[in-house]
């Protein structure tokens, strides 16, 4: 593959295994065959969301290294007072979640300097396709529908205003935390439908769409760069300290958890079509768990050389022309 200067990414969510994909991206920055120097639009679903949404902000391949190498996950378990058993099941009880998801939301929120997406919108803005450069998906539980950031937020108010949304004002960091509140895990976002005046429950987009692809596709022209998706494949869904968390809450919480994981990997893995899989970096996650929180320094260098190896395949294996967006575009 000659140098690819500028290109669209698309990251799955998985947790802590998304070092994996950022290994993937350092390969793509150093790597003479494809040398990607510009991620001109990036979107993601759940902790893909956190890559997509950094590197929208400015961040490099070698910024999201280090800050996800240091990234406090452990103080996202923020269970409330009480601790992880008794705070987190109340949080459970109250607000449907064992964790606030605050901590986390304001740690997303200073790495992006409180980043609206006024600031990742093109300018001039395309033909065709979003005006914004970075978009997430998480899912409307209540309306049972798949949303796209920041495009649908228009459809929603602010329960505590009641004013709507304004899509270019929304914090980036609020959108990232809406993408990847995994059920039972991260009390949900609620906000209120405008049309209806109802309350809608927003989910991890995963359970909907883990690796959105297809987003920046368009049949209406040859795409002129190509999108490369960035996916995980085997590691574990729970793991670490989470794992007896749930197992003490009972059957029910158990196997809501592994309904999640299902609805995130087995739709994407039983039907990978050709136009997904001719620009797809697939990167193994070995036995590593979603929530494992305390990895060591070597789990996080046998991510980022996983990740590092699986790009390097792809991308002495990739061939322009074979790609194919969803609706057969080919490249220009």
């Amino acid at each position: 593959m000659a140098g690819i200067p500028e290109a669209d990414g698309v990251f799955e969510g998985g947790g802590v295994k998304g070092l994996a994909l950022v290994g993937a991206l350092l390969e793509f920055a150093d790597n003479a065959a494809a040398k990607t120097d510009k991620w001109v639009n990036v979107a993601g679903t759940s902790a893909g969301s956190i890559i997509a949404a950094l590197l929208a902000c400015g961040k490099s391949a070698a910024d999201l290294e280090q800050l996800l190498r240091a990234t406090p996950y452990a103080s996202f378990q923020d269970w409330g007072p009480g601790g992880e058993i008794i705070g987190g099941a109340l949080n459970l009880a109250r607000h449907h979640g064992l964790a606030h998801g605050e901590v986390f939301r304001k740690w997303m929120d200073d790495h992006l300097h409180g980043a609206t997406f006024a600031t990742v919108k093109h300018d001039p803005p395309p033909a065709e396709g979003s005006p914004f450069s970075l978009r997430m998906i998480a899912a409307d539980v209540t309306r049972k529908e798949l949303l796209v950031l920041p495009e649908d937020l228009a459809n929603y108010r602010d329960p505590q205003t009641n004013k709507p949304f304004d899509p270019e004002g929304f914090k980036i960091a609020n959108a990232v935390r809406m993408s990847m509140s995994i059920p039972y895990f991260f009390q949900p976002v609620v906000l209120v439908h405008a049309q209806t005046g109802e309350e809608s429950t927003i989910v991890d987009g995963g359970i909907l769409s883990n690796f959105p692809v297809w987003i920046f596709d368009t049949q209406a022209a040859k795409p002129k760069r190509p999108t490369f998706g960035f996916r995980l494949v085997g590691g574990r869904g729970v793991g670490g300290g989470l794992e007896h968390i749930i197992d003490s809450l009972g059957w029910p919480v158990e196997m809501g958890v592994e309904i999640f994981h299902t609805a995130t990997d087995a739709w994407d893995e039983r039907f990978m079509t050709h136009s997904t899989l001719v620009r797809t970096c697939a990167v193994s996650a070995g036995d590593i768990g979603t929530t494992d929180f305390n990895l060591t320094t070597d789990q996080q260098d046998w991510l980022v050389n996983s990740g590092r190896d699986a790009a390097k395949a792809f991308i002495a294996s990739f061939d322009p022309a074979a790609y194919r967006n969803t609706y057969g575009q080919t490249l220009v």
